[in-house]
């Protein structure tokens, strides 16, 4: 956006004349996607001066273009879209241009005042047309045409292609096949897609276990021989992994089964459930001190020589121990001895 930086003293005719031009210069071009039509070459708006100063917006991958005039002072205003089509006198106008290419616009203001004067700015796009999505393919593996999608919006993701001598082993967005492509994303400007094959020995056919996860996206492929099955992979440290047949995940993958075609299969991944453990039987220091007390009056007790004293204390022990271990309750089984005599 270019803005007048310096004042001027003038008559009242030049500042409106002026401010007139300023607002052509600050006219705003913006652009955004929505179709492609094939290519074209650089369309000029009519009777552009040799010398007039056309600055160059850059790429826009795009067909249609949204104009903003950001200026002030004029009273009508004139847009000429460089590709033939009708002049517009809208302030904002919209534009979708038939083909991509780069294209000349034309924008005109004019005042009255004063018997009328006029501005022009002139602006320079390259409309790129949609994005799209293109297959990279090793050598000797068949083409796959471009996939086009309108701006922000995913590309349809094709069907798993057919080479012969070879399997399929999935999309992936780098070129070293470490990160499944996500067809989910919206396009913003062309992307690359690789192709990942793995060669299939003559004479014997494998086939591919595809699991997914929870988002979709390919997690693990595993090729394994016609008739043969497959083998779990390893659950994540401290997590259990449950495979389903079917995107509702309602019916397991059961992996003893021989494998006689490609099969996609879905995951979910959950923490472990930890069950307490028991610990045994614990004591604590009040108890350990009355055990104690309780031992050294039985001995005392038998030094005694005093055989009633002796059973009593021997009694008295074993209910003690009942009770510290929790396998009886010491006041019930206290009352089950009242009136007894020793």
């Amino acid at each position: 956006m270019i803005r007048a930086q310096e004042q001027y003293s003038m008559s009242e005719v030049d500042r409106k004349r002026n401010a007139l031009v300023s607002s052509a210069a600050v006219a705003a071009i913006s652009l955004f996607v929505l179709s492609i039509l094939g290519s074209a070459g650089v369309a000029l708006a009519a009777e552009i001066p040799e010398d007039a100063e056309i600055p160059d917006q850059g790429e826009f991958w795009s067909l249609k273009i949204y104009m903003v005039f950001n200026g002030s002072d004029a009273e009508s205003i004139e847009w000429d879209f460089g590709d033939g089509t009708p002049v517009s006198t809208e302030w904002n106008p919209v534009h979708t241009y038939a083909a991509p290419g780069d294209y000349i616009v034309t924008q005109t203001v004019y005042n009255s005042y004063n018997g009328g004067s006029s501005a022009t700015a002139y602006y320079l796009l390259h409309v790129m047309g949609n994005p799209y999505v293109e297959v990279i393919q090793p050598a000797g593996a068949p083409a796959i045409d471009k996939i086009y999608a309108d701006v922000h919006t995913a590309a349809v993701q094709p069907e798993d292609p057919v080479w012969e001598g070879h399997q399929f082993l999935g999309w992936y967005a780098d070129e070293e096949l470490t990160a499944p492509f996500d067809w989910s994303q919206g396009l913003e400007a062309p992307v690359s897609v690789y192709a990942s094959w793995s060669d299939v020995a003559p004479g014997v056919t494998e086939h591919t276990l595809t699991i997914r996860g929870t988002d979709g996206t390919i997690v693990d492929a595993i090729m394994v021989q016609d008739g043969e099955a497959v083998v779990m992979p390893a659950a994540p440290e401290g997590k259990t992994v449950t495979y389903y047949i079917d995107s509702d995940r309602t019916i397991e993958f059961d992996w003893t089964a021989p494998l006689t075609s490609d099969v996609t299969i879905y995951q979910t991944v959950s923490d472990i459930e930890t069950v307490p453990v028991d610990d045994g039987i614990v004591i604590g220091g009040t108890d350990l001190i009355l055990i104690a007390g309780i031992i050294m009056f039985g001995i005392a007790a038998i030094a005694s020589r005093s055989p009633g004293v002796t059973v009593v204390v021997l009694i008295l022990i074993a209910i003690a121990a009942l009770g510290i271990l929790d396998v009886v309750e010491l006041p019930e089984l206290i009352e089950g001895f009242e009136g007894v005599r020793l």
